[in-house]
């Protein structure tokens, strides 16, 4: 690996440019749907940007460029979600330092609302930690808006399999999910 790319893009290489401008609200929003948390999810964001801007070739020059984005962008997500447990006890000793923290749209909405909403999110949290990675993946990526050619080339399946492999994902979410 090279740094020569990172050079180029301090230098004002527009094509890293257009990558980033291109793929930064898709992959962060991917990543803040994982980890429920703004602050984590634009920390992972620049880390698959980072990897893009280390990536040799450069990246920005490869017409699947797209698709690596939202490979690397699910494995950083599988990673954060595994990483969960870590993620709640910084949170729980932020909590007893601080006080709890509410997002500003939550304020005036009802508590009751708010805590079933959470619980909610973590149960879908904890059972795509229970998939494996593959059907996670697709689910997570799927529910990012991407079609079924794009989660082929994301994820490097032959686009005639990803109905069969998505469905079969959806089943086993909703087994581990409700079961």
């Amino acid at each position: 690996m090279t740094e020569e790319p990172l050079a180029r893009i301090e230098q004002g290489d527009q094509s890293f440019e257009a990558l980033f401008r291109r793929g930064y609200g898709a992959v962060y929003r991917l990543l803040y749907r994982v980890t429920g948390n703004a602050s984590d999810a634009e920390d992972l964001a620049q880390d698959v940007f980072l990897q893009a801007a280390r990536h040799w070739p450069p990246l920005w020059q490869d017409p699947g460029a797209d698709a690596w984005l939202w490979r690397a962008a699910s494995h950083t997500a599988l990673n954060a979600l595994r990483g969960e447990r870590r993620r709640r006890e910084r949170e729980a000793r932020v909590f007893q330092a601080e006080g709890p923290l509410q997002l500003i749209g939550e304020r005036a909405a009802d508590p009751a609302e708010i805590a079933a909403r959470r619980a909610e999110q973590e149960a879908v949290r904890n059972t795509l930690r229970r998939l494996k990675p593959r059907e996670s993946a697709l689910l997570l990526l799927r529910h990012a808006g991407l079609s079924y050619a794009e989660l082929a080339a994301a994820l490097e399946l032959q686009p005639s399999s990803i109905g069969t492999l998505l469905a079969r994902a959806e089943r086993q979410f909703k087994e581990k999910h409700h079961g």
